[in-house]
């Protein structure tokens, strides 16, 4: 996630949203400075809804009210990442075992490279691809600036 008020929110949310069932994909700001907005991007197993979405809202606005957060937002949103989101956790990569992915990372040397394959696995740091060729490619998390499921139509 991003620094800032990101960051900020994003360290005082986990904790409560894993406690409650939910997992705090990413935390954005939107809008201009008369309309901000604080986006909260939620997964939870098994499909979110809009009722989990209410709850989420329930449950976070108190906390955010406390710390004086929402005095520099006009709205606050709660939603899913939906199915085009970025993949940049362990935990993303993780969900998505099975499925074909478009990576983006940066090598040791500081150059960009794409790999794209199909997840294997997402352990320790690192996810496993497995490239239509054949080939098994190994990508540490940390270094993916941007990873995507390709969507078949």
């Amino acid at each position: 996630m991003a620094g800032g008020i990101e960051a900020t929110v994003a360290d005082m949310l986990t904790s409560l949203l894993n406690a409650e069932g939910f997992e705090l994909v990413a935390v954005e700001t939107a809008g201009n400075r008369r309309n901000q907005i604080l986006r909260l991007l939620i997964h939870k197993h098994g499909g979110l809804s809009v009722s989990d979405c209410q709850v989420v809202d329930q449950v976070v606005r108190p906390v955010l009210e406390v710390h004086q957060i929402l005095t520099e937002f006009k709205q606050l949103e709660v939603a899913s990442p939906g199915v085009d989101r970025p993949l940049t956790t362990e935990p993303d990569f993780r969900r998505n075992i099975g499925r074909t992915v478009l990576i983006e990372a940066t090598a040791s040397d500081g150059q960009l490279y794409e790999v794209q394959g199909k997840i294997k696995k997402s352990v320790d740091g690192c996810v496993t691809l497995q490239q239509t060729s054949g080939e098994t490619v190994h990508v540490e998390i940390a270094r993916v600036c941007k990873g995507y499921i390709q969507l078949v139509w």
